[in-house]
């Protein structure tokens, strides 16, 4: 009798045991829903890698604009493309060449006018940059007054080390 009551026992307490746990489609659906969530969260963490990249990309640009802009309005207003060495040192071979092409004298000069408005003379002596603007792909716009002339100029500016050359003149 008390085998037989173990046994009944067991044969009611058997079936309990299969269903208390998942079902097999309730573990595959877990097993799911976890791949869903890991993925959501690879994609968030890429997602964020992405947009952390992009502002620092946005943050060096804009550093390098500010630089570029210093160097082009102390080049300008410091008159120091009329300076032969400090042109050779800052310039480009492809830009040199240029200036030699432009200048219209047989002495060997650079055509230091190509970084001015081309005005002989003016109606008062300023002589500064207004604006240094980026226009993509490493080329950038000085505005300038010239002899009280107003001006624009865009320049190639390539990084050599810790300054900046000028690869292109228009």
């Amino acid at each position: 009798m008390k085998k037989l009551i173990i046994f009944a026992a067991a044969i009611v307490a058997l079936p309990l045991t299969f269903s208390c746990g998942p079902s097999k489609a309730e573990l595959a659906e877990k097993a799911r829903q976890d791949s869903i969530r890991v993925a959501d969260s690879i994609k968030q963490a890429e997602e964020k890698a992405a947009a952390e990249a992009k502002a620092k990309a946005e943050a060096d640009s804009i550093a390098r604009d500010k630089k570029v802009a210093d160097f082009l309005t102390d080049m300008y207003n410091s008159r120091k493309f009329e300076n032969y060495q400090w042109l050779k040192a800052h310039c480009t071979q492809k830009v040199i060449s240029k200036l030699q092409r432009d200048y219209d004298y047989d002495d060997g000069g650079l055509a230091t006018w190509d970084f001015r408005s081309g005005a002989q003379d003016g109606p008062t002596n300023a002589h500064n940059i207004t604006e240094v603007k980026p226009m993509g792909e490493g080329w950038y716009q000085y505005s300038f007054v010239d002899m009280g002339v107003n001006g624009s100029h865009k320049v190639l500016i390539i990084d050599d080390g810790d300054s900046f050359k000028i690869d292109g003149l228009k």
